[in-house]
């Protein structure tokens, strides 16, 4: 059963957006691990080698990769390498496959369509890809949770002072 109510904010981010409750704001200890590009591990070979250089670069570039990162983007890397095969497979083969249907001597008696063992695997790919991207804040709900979240730090206002002002520039542009 999963967790009751939303995810906690990030300590730096409650910090920033004010603490109207008054309670301990718990400090945050990511400032201990270091950020900056995990090694890719040798198990990572084509479509799962490739993706891993993508998001290293992506993540990189958006600051939010830590070294101790490497094995939950390395099992996102493998999902979407199986994801890409079931595809594949699917797309050679059909989505449906014909089965044999035999009786109890294995005398084929006819055959009959089933679906194909790669859209199972689809569905399991897909279903890791969009735990693990959340966890990495690489799917669209996981940004817009950041996304809104950082939209709220910046437009709490620092202080009363700012506060006003803002009242005082929006009465005189008429809204």
């Amino acid at each position: 059963m999963g967790a009751r109510g939303p995810k906690p904010k990030n300590p730096a981010l409650k910090l920033l957006a004010g603490n109207p409750g008054k309670r301990p704001v718990q400090r945050s200890r990511s400032g201990r691990i270091r950020k900056g590009a995990p090694v890719r591990p040798p198990e990572l070979t084509g479509e799962a080698a490739a993706e891993w250089d993508w998001q290293v670069a992506a993540l990189t570039e958006a600051g939010t990769l830590a070294v101790t990162d490497r094995g939950i983007l390395a099992a996102y890397c493998l999902a979407v390498a199986d994801l890409l095969a079931a595809r594949d497979a699917i797309n050679r083969h059909g989505r449906w496959v014909e089965q044999p249907v035999q009786n109890s001597k294995g005398a084929v008696l006819g055959s009959r369509f089933v679906e194909h063992p790669a859209v199972k695997l689809q569905a399991d790919a897909s279903r890791r890809i969009e735990k693990l991207g959340s966890a990495l804040g690489l799917n669209p709900s996981a940004r817009s949770r950041l996304e809104g979240d950082a939209a709220q730090v910046e437009s709490a206002p620092d202080n009363k002072v700012a506060a006003i002002r803002d009242r005082i520039q929006a009465a005189r542009n008429g809204g």
